[in-house]
C-alpha cells in the first residue's frame, strides 16, 4: 500500500488533502501496532475501531476518516468505519455550532488566546535576531530563523497547512509568494475549500514582510527546491506534516500547550468574537445574509 495507490482511488481529492489523508492513515497504522503499511485490510478491525472511538474527539474524527480512506485503498467496504466517521463529524459539528470548547481545546488554550502566538514569535525573534546581521547563514541558521518565521506568520494569518506548499521560485504552481513593492502577495490557489471559495489572496506586510526580506535571500542561496520551507537535516523541501509537527512541538515546548493549525484558526476567530456577534446581530436586525450586508456598505 502506498501514497500512489491513495492518489489513484481518491480521484476528486486535492493533493494537499491526499497528503493529509496519507499521514493520518500512517498514524492509524501505528495505533494498530504496524511499523509499515499492511498489504491487506484485516488490521482495520473492530478492536482497532474500539480504541479509536475512545480517543479525544479530534483524534477520533481524524482517524476514522483515515480508516475509511484506507478501506478505499484496499477496495473493501468497512461500514462500521464509515458510520463511526459520520458519528465523529456530527459530534464535532454540534460542538462547533454550540460555541463550546472541546476538552482538547480547553486543555491547550493559551492564557492570552491568539495573542500568545505573537508573544511567542517575539521570543523566538529575540533568540534569532543576531542572524539579521550575519551575511552568510548555514543550514542550521536557516532552519531556526524559519521556525520564527512560521510562528510569526501564523500569529497574523490563520491558514491551514498551506504555507508548506508555497513556492517562492518559478514555476510557481497554484500556491506562491512574490514581492510587490514593500509587501508580498501570497496566493493560495489550491486549498481545502478552493473549489467553493476560490483562491485565498493575502497582502503580507509589516513584521512578516521584514522577516521574509531577511529569510528569502539566504533560502535562495542555500536551497534549490523552490519552496518556502526547508528541512534541517537534508535541506529538502519541508512537507506539510513536518511543518505542522514543528508548530505543535514549538508551542508545546515554549507555551506548554499543544497548538496545531486547527486550534490556531479557532483562537483567531474567538479573538474576534465581539465583532462577529455584532455583525450577526446587524444581519438579524436587517434580515439579510453576510454577503448582502456587504452590499449595503457605502465607502467614502
Amino acid at each position: 500500500m502506498s501514497l500512489a495507490l491513495l492518489k489513484k482511488v481518491c480521484t476528486n481529492c486535492k493533493p494537499s488533502s491526499i497528503k493529509t489523508y496519507w499521514a493520518n492513515i500512517q498514524a492509524l497504522a501505528r495505533v494498530a501496532g504496524r511499523d509499515a503499511m499492511p498489504a491487506g485490510a484485516s488490521w482495520l478491525n473492530d478492536a482497532l475501531l474500539k480504541r479509536v472511538r475512545e480517543m479525544p474527539l479530534n483524534r477520533y474524527k481524524r482517524l476514522t476518516t483515515a480508516g475509511v480512506k484506507a478501506a478505499q485503498m484496499y477496495k473493501v467496504k468497512k461500514p462500521k468505519w464509515s458510520k463511526a466517521m459520520g458519528d465523529a463529524a456530527d459530534k464535532y459539528a454540534r460542538i462547533r455550532e454550540s460555541g463550546k470548547r472541546t476538552k482538547r481545546e480547553d486543555e491547550n488554550w493559551p492564557k492570552d488566546g491568539y495573542k500568545a502566538l505573537r508573544t511567542l514569535a517575539q521570543t523566538l525573534h529575540s533568540e534569532q535576531e543576531h542572524l539579521e546581521r550575519k551575511k552568510a547563514w548555514n543550514s542550521r541558521d536557516l532552519y531556526h530563523y524559519q521556525k520564527y518565521l512560521i510562528v510569526l506568520f501564523y500569529s497574523r494569518f490563520a491558514l491551514r497547512g498551506d504555507l508548506a506548499d508555497v513556492r517562492h521560485k518559478k514555476p510557481f504552481g497554484p500556491n506562491w509568494l512574490q514581492k510587490e513593492k514593500n509587501k508580498y502577495k501570497l496566493h493560495i490557489g489550491e486549498h481545502k475549500t478552493s473549489r467553493a471559495r476560490g483562491a485565498i489572496e493575502l497582502d503580507v506586510d509589516g513584521l512578516v514582510a521584514e522577516a521574509l526580506d531577511t529569510f528569502l535571500p539566504q533560502l535562495r542561496r542555500l536551497t534549490t527546491h523552490g519552496y518556502l520551507l526547508s528541512t534541517l537535516r537534508t535541506g529538502n523541501r519541508m512537507q506539510r506534516h513536518d511543518m505542522l509537527k514543528l508548530i505543535r512541538n514549538t508551542t508545546r515546548e515554549r507555551l506548554g500547550k499543544n497548538i496545531g493549525v486547527q486550534l490556531i484558526r479557532v483562537l483567531k476567530v474567538s479573538a474576534s468574537q465581539k465583532e462577529i456577534d455584532k455583525a450577526q446581530a446587524l444581519q438579524q436586525e436587517l434580515g439579510h445574509s453576510g454577503a448582502m450586508q456587504r452590499r449595503y456598505i457605502s465607502r467614502d
